[in-house]
């Protein structure tokens, strides 16, 4: 993981990061059952998965697995750049 994404991880909860490593061990198994994942607009290989607040880019590789690019609380500079 990046260095933003273990700060962001350092700072939150208890409770939003047992959520979020979840949601990680999930989205890395390609088991998404239970997860509120949507394909981002005019991205058709990037997807983000909401948790809460909080929103999880990854990608799925040709090769059937998955890298998570950023973790985020929601806001107008979540998805720019990507």
């Amino acid at each position: 993981m990046t260095d933003n994404i273990t700060k962001l991880l350092s700072k939150l909860s208890k409770k939003d990061l047992q959520r979020i490593q979840k949601a990680v061990a999930q989205i890395t198994a390609l088991q998404f059952e239970g997860l509120d994942i949507k394909t981002l607009k005019g991205q058709s290989e990037l997807f983000r998965a909401r948790i809460g607040n909080y929103r999880i880019i990854f990608s799925i590789q040709q090769n059937k697995t998955s890298r998570i690019i950023s973790i985020g609380r929601r806001n107008e500079k979540t998805y720019k750049g990507l």
